[in-house]
């Protein structure tokens, strides 16, 4: 008899967290059934390439609205309360299920959840507390916490003391889909020589300081462009930022595309300018493509990642120095590296570490 899995998530968009989540239940789909219950209703279709195999279902909330979607998700797992593994990645979600497990609404030999974020550095306040009251809900009840990276492992730990003696609590760096990585599409908007990031339009992801230091490269590198991919709240902001500077033809923002590989790939540069992160997968997929890549010291490991430039958070000099450094460089030597790296982070190791850690 197929194991039963249940990946829960908060919509159907295909950030850091979602891809994943996506890996796992591509990884698992054909030796068990794989229940894909989304809060909010659909938005995308970025799943739908799943449903070729029959193990798996995608279920969705009635609304937009992620609170709403946790009650859906009560009367979801009421009709199959037992599962062999549950999977989640985002704090909140995570949180009510282990509260869920603490009133025996449902039923799972492991329970493993991701930390997606390290939300003590982002928030403070009555959202901090909010955080904690979730923590203190429903995470003594996850069989495996994996963080990304040993910093995020240390800071749950160091803020939640009490928590991280009950639950095992380990680091397993992120995954990457190597597979779809080499399958590049090299239709882009534009035939010009240009500066590529992406990510959410949010202050978290420090766009605004990338825009301030290519303004500054123009009077080096007067020939380059800058692509930022990605939609969010922040757009009219930056698109004030980029008029104010009049790089009105010089910074791109063309929102969510479906190629964003091929960017990396034809990019002079990636650049990863965030002041915050758990751990960017956009860095790992920017090194599957490109030996050119700086990125800011958001996360930890990623001043040990062999080949990357590092700098600073929020750092607009130093940025500028690095883009300057990496334009004129030979990377080329980067593609070993980076090829070693990726290879140790495959979707396989990542279950592989899983199963050990569960069974240890």
């Amino acid at each position: 008899m197929l194991r039963k899995i249940l990946i829960v998530l908060p919509t159907d968009n295909l950030g850091g967290a979602e891809k994943v989540l996506k890996m796992i239940a591509r990884h698992y789909v054909n030796n068990a059934n794989v229940s894909v219950f989304f809060l909010q209703k659909r938005s995308t279709r970025r799943w739908d390439n799943l449903l070729i195999n029959k193990n798996i279902t995608l279920d969705y909330g009635k609304s937009k609205s992620s609170a709403l979607g946790l009650i859906s998700l009560i009367f979801f797992v009421l009709k199959c309360r037992k599962y062999h593994y549950i999977f989640s990645s985002q704090t909140i979600i995570n949180g009510f299920i282990g509260l869920l497990i603490k009133l025996r609404l449902i039923q799972t030999k492991f329970f493993i959840a991701r930390e997606s974020t390290t939300v003590f550095n982002r928030f403070s306040g009555i959202k901090l507390f909010r955080y904690r009251l979730i923590y203190y809900l429903g995470y003594r009840y996850i069989d495996l916490l994996i963080c990304q990276t040993e910093l995020m492992k240390d800071q749950f730990m160091k803020n939640l003391p009490f928590i991280s003696k009950k639950i095992n609590i380990k680091t397993i760096p992120n995954p990457i889909n190597i597979e779809k990585t080499l399958q590049t599409n090299t239709d882009l908007i534009f035939n010009e020589d240009y500066i590529v990031a992406a990510g959410r339009l949010i202050e978290e992801k420090g766009f605004d300081i990338l825009i301030d230091a290519f303004n500054l490269l123009q009077n080096d590198c007067s020939n380059l462009k800058l692509v930022i991919l990605g939609e969010g709240p922040l757009r009219s902001h930056l698109e004030t930022k980029i008029r104010n500077l009049n790089l009105a033809d010089k910074v791109l923002l063309p929102g969510r595309v479906s190629n964003v590989l091929a960017y990396f790939n034809l990019a002079k540069v990636c650049v990863v300018s965030s002041r915050v992160e758990g751990f960017p997968n956009v860095l790992l997929e920017m090194m599957s493509q490109n030996t050119n890549v700086v990125s800011t010291k958001c996360a930890g490991g990623i001043d040990e990642l062999e080949g990357v430039f590092v700098v600073e958070v929020n750092d607009v000099s130093g940025l500028v120095e690095h883009l300057k450094i990496i334009l004129d460089s030979d990377t080329s030597h980067n593609r070993v590296l980076f090829d070693k790296e990726l290879k140790s982070r495959s979707i396989n190791e990542f279950i592989n570490k899983i199963e050990f850690f569960l069974n240890e």
